[in-house]
């Protein structure tokens, strides 16, 4: 039995909800995209910075587990959006 007679859901409903579902897929991925370019434009300026002050920078260490850390977001949320 299909849910359409089951549940008494006509086409035009059914319709909708697909609709509505790829509308809120769109906005995910938009945010989501936004999301990542600004966690690339983080990484970016983070080598930059390492780039000008190099090693005796005091936060070194802290600004390579950062992009560390960014890297991994970054790839985490485009395995995200991969999947939706």
């Amino acid at each position: 039995m299909s849910d359409k007679l089951l549940y008494g859901i006509s086409d035009k409903e059914i319709a909708d909800m697909e609709e509505s579902i790829d509308l809120q897929k769109m906005r995910s991925l938009d945010k989501n995209l936004e999301d990542v370019e600004i966690m690339q434009l983080a990484k970016n300026s983070l080598k930059m910075y390492l780039k000008r002050f190099g090693k005796e920078s005091n936060i070194y260490h802290k600004a390579t587990e950062i992009i560390i850390d960014l890297d991994r977001n970054i790839d985490e949320t485009q395995n995200f959006m991969d999947n939706l």
